[in-house]
């Protein structure tokens, strides 16, 4: 555990998201959680010395952020699209990713499930608990229904995965819609951001994000105005070695994220 400010804690060496905790004088306010049982209930135990867990936030559905809420206790907060992400997840899919993830995480605990949130909303929420307010703000990008965690008294910005390392996952991204979402939290008063993965970091890493995002479109773009395809554009795009490719799993990813850029502009035309 990390404790990045007074009353912001951090989970590290967890296999999946970065989960982050709020200590406030009326419970705790769990965001993200680890994907690995283990992990999770480890957690749990961890951030319960700290008080009781209020309320838990899922800023996006996909599985390593999602599947540890089922441990965590506290009411389940989220985006009423996040709701309908997180149900469309399975088990299945879950232990399939495990076998390369998480080997030692098989066979999945049987009391495993994928919690759907107890409270749903659309635009913004704010949860006002002791003498912090936890702001859940609507930031599309990364997903569609992205949602990011300010908290201002503490000055830190949880941003799930529309901050991570350098290349942005863009699967099933709303391209223009992310890098508004940027604009915003380059605006926010924060000293201390929390990626969906990777370490702590400051504004920096949003224009890197920014600039990256911006990339992936023109290549795209630029790559339909020659009559290229999608696996010439993927393989011009690994080409440049803007992003660092040597993991497989990585490159899919990117060539994922390209594919589905590629349907977005085409379908424009």
């Amino acid at each position: 555990m990390q404790k990045i400010t007074e009353n912001v804690l951090l989970g590290t060496n967890m296999r999946g998201c970065n989960s982050g905790a709020v200590v406030t004088s009326a419970g705790v306010v769990v965001i993200d959680t680890p994907m690995v049982p283990a992990e999770a209930k480890a957690w749990r135990r961890e951030v319960e010395h700290y008080g009781e867990i209020k309320y838990v936030i899922n800023n996006e559905p996909h599985r390593d952020h999602a599947a540890g809420s089922c441990w965590m206790g506290g009411t389940l907060v989220t985006s009423e699209g996040t709701r309908q992400g997180i149900a469309q997840n399975t088990r299945e899919a879950l232990e399939a990713q495990f076998q390369w993830w998480a080997p030692d995480a098989l066979p999945l605990d049987k009391d495993f499930h994928y919690r759907l949130p107890d409270i749903t909303f659309t635009g913004d929420l704010t949860l006002y608990l002791g003498k912090h307010s936890i702001h859940i703000l609507d930031m599309p990008g990364h997903t569609p229904t992205m949602t990011a965690v300010y908290i201002p008294e503490e000055r830190v910005v949880f941003t799930a995965d529309n901050l991570i390392w350098e290349m942005p996952i863009m699967i099933e991204a709303t391209p223009y819609g992310w890098l508004e979402s940027l604009e915003k939290l380059e605006k926010l008063d924060v000293d201390k951001i929390v990626p969906g993965h990777g370490d702590v970091c400051d504004k920096a890493r949003i224009r890197v994000m920014r600039d990256n995002i911006i990339y992936l479109i023109d290549s795209v773009k630029e790559g339909i105005a020659k009559g290229w395809g999608v696996k010439e554009i993927q393989e011009g795009v690994a080409l440049s070695k803007r992003f660092s490719l040597d993991w497989g799993d990585i490159r899919d990813l990117l060539n994922k994220g390209i594919a589905h850029l590629y349907e977005l502009q085409t379908k424009e035309k």
